[in-house]
């Protein structure tokens, strides 16, 4: 990660700032977020390019169509600053669900009621044919450049990560090659069918609420954004909501049953998509393995319950 140093942004961001120190207003997954003023804000990009981020805007653009309940971000500018992106960006009201969390001011019911209920919003939206022009994690070209339908664009991601880091995946996943066939055939039996626009990383970090708790916007797309079922979308929130917590996999399966309830998705695609997502992200961090995130990936992968859903 080409993280800027706070000489750095310094100089990046001193057109607006006028030479001072930018306030950093946090980190997402590809850039840092600086004040610039009460209205904006300015993102350092980590990496990408200026072809990369008008595409960007314009899905950030269609985004903002969508009749959601919150508010999502849009790119007014791009530059170029020492070969970095940089981009002035709408400043979005509201406090981190997590934040509010570490305050005692909502309970853990409260933030996964605040989850369901984004994600219920992002399915209903209907399909955005502008996300599907987006990359996903390190990849140079849109997750649909390699098939047309989400099923088979998300089981050759799939195929490619295995084939790029399979020397780390063999050892640690139990019957990787049985495991990764029986998921393209799975993910094409378990597709809802609905499609709409997919965050892919909806942690409580990137839920910003107002007073009362209702979300307020919803922040750092990118990391696996696309278009494609929305039952993907809340099997990545459920088991990201609290990833190394003691109670993790309570609040996984918890969550489960709430979106079951609500959103009427079925458990055995919650957890076909659980085992896509692991697969998909289980080097996104580190390419040896070496990082609580492959531990977490490889752990899911070996769950009896995501075996049993994919093997039967």
């Amino acid at each position: 990660m080409n993280r800027p140093n706070p000489d750095e942004a310094t100089r990046l961001l001193d057109r607006w700032t006028g030479g001072v120190e930018p306030r950093l207003l946090g980190q997402g997954m590809e850039g840092l977020v600086y004040e610039v003023d009460h209205d904006l804000v300015a993102k350092v990009w980590f990496s990408g390019s200026e072809t990369s981020l008008v595409r960007t805007t314009t899905f950030y653009d269609a985004l903002a169509g969508k009749p959601f309940d919150f508010a999502v971000p849009r790119i007014l500018d791009i530059h170029l600053r020492e070969g970095r992106c940089v981009t002035i960006e709408r400043r979005l009201a509201g406090t981190t669900m997590t934040d509010q969390l570490a305050a005692g001011h909502r309970t853990l019911d409260e933030a996964r009621r605040t989850v369901v209920d984004v994600l219920s919003d992002l399915a209903g939206s209907g399909p955005l044919p502008e996300a599907r022009a987006l990359s996903v994690l390190d990849d140079d070209v849109a997750l649909y450049d390699a098939a047309d339908d989400f099923p088979a664009a998300l089981a050759a991601l799939a195929a490619r990560r295995v084939a790029r880091f399979r020397r780390v995946l063999d050892p640690a996943v139990e019957n990787l090659d049985k495991k990764v066939d029986a998921l393209r055939g799975r993910l094409r039996e378990i597709d809802s069918g609905r499609r709409s626009v997919i965050h892919g990383d909806l942690i409580p970090a990137n839920i910003l609420v107002d007073g009362a708790g209702r979300p307020a916007a919803v922040l750092d797309w990118g990391f696996l954004t696309t278009e494609g079922d929305p039952v993907f979308d809340a099997a990545v929130a459920a088991s990201i909501f609290d990833m190394y917590g003691r109670s993790a996999l309570e609040t996984e399966l918890g969550l489960h049953a709430q979106i079951e309830e609500r959103l009427g998705y079925e458990r055995d695609a919650l957890l076909v998509y659980r085992a896509a997502y692991s697969v998909i992200t289980a080097n996104a961090y580190d390419a040896d393995g070496e990082d609580g995130h492959f531990a977490w990936c490889v752990a899911a992968l070996n769950r009896p319950d995501v075996v049993r859903a994919l093997l039967g």
